[in-house]
């Protein structure tokens, strides 16, 4: 019986055995109380993972991951231990060879037992390894069927807006302005000037008071500023603002009447500097 074969229990519950393997298996499994009870574990996990349901992030999850990832310090690289040899590796003394058994070359008695002894090493070895891959294929079989149970946590979203956010937001040339507003809330504005448009992620903020609405700004060289269109609402947000960004010298948000208006009637909540 094969010393490893406790070790299939994985292999086993995925179908990852061919028919010898198995039958063996299989027959340690009838005695063998502890592999019975592993095997039906993975099974049911297995079963389980078929019947999660999908969960939908907050809208502004990824805006706000690609905002808030430049803040963030990445770890130093690990160094590898060192296993060079130390200087009393070098300095002992070796230690003196082991002679090989002398052939008898009237009987040949040694000599076969020393190819018999190379060749079941040589059937261990190959073995092992044939063991190891089949672990190393069973355990990505288990993941393969929990990345094929689960159903992803996604949002699929085909706004035309939505669309144009994400590409202002990982562009290359994004310049990133933040601004803490009253309350602890946060706005920052991301522009890109090769695509002359600017976003405005906000976190925390506050609703609008009753009949008012937040309207957003861009200010152009002369200090004019030009509608940018409203914001949904408070909370978190992504919202593209309209018009050419990539001449303008700054944004900034108002509380205007509900609709809004041609020009502030109010001092703005928060104002960014494009410097």
């Amino acid at each position: 019986m094969n010393e490893d074969i406790h070790a299939l229990s994985g292999a086993y519950a995925v179908d990852a055995l061919d028919e010898v393997e198995r039958a063996r298996f299989e027959s340690h499994l009838a005695g063998c109380s502890a592999c019975r009870a592993e095997v039906e574990s993975l099974v049911a996990a297995a079963s389980e993972l078929s019947v999660l349901t999908e969960v939908t992030p907050p809208a502004s999850l990824r805006a706000k991951v690609l905002a808030e990832i430049s803040t963030v310090r990445p770890l130093p690289p690990l160094a590898a231990p060192h296993h060079g040899p130390t200087d009393e590796d070098v300095t002992s003394t070796p230690a003196a060879p082991v002679q090989a058994p002398a052939a008898t070359s009237a009987t040949g008695t040694r000599v076969e037992q020393a190819d018999d002894l190379t060749e079941r090493r040589r059937s261990r070895s190959a073995r092992g390894l044939a063991r190891g891959w089949r672990v190393v294929v069973a355990a990505a079989t288990v993941a393969v069927l929990a990345i094929g149970g689960f159903t992803v946590w996604r949002q699929i979203d085909k706004d035309p807006q939505q669309a144009l956010a994400d590409q202002v937001l990982a562009a290359p040339d994004a310049t990133r302005y933040g601004q803490r507003l009253a309350g602890g809330a946060t706005a920052t504005i991301v522009r890109s000037n090769s695509l002359h448009k600017a976003v405005i992620v906000t976190s925390g903020m506050s609703q609008p008071p009753a009949g008012k609405v937040f309207q957003l700004w861009l200010q152009d060289a002369t200090g004019h500023m030009t509608s940018a269109g409203l914001m949904p609402g408070g909370g978190d947000q992504v919202v593209v603002l309209s018009g050419d960004a990539s001449h303008s010298k700054g944004a900034g948000i108002t509380v205007e009447p509900a609709g809004g208006s041609d020009q502030p009637t109010s001092n703005p909540i928060a104002y960014v500097a494009f410097a």
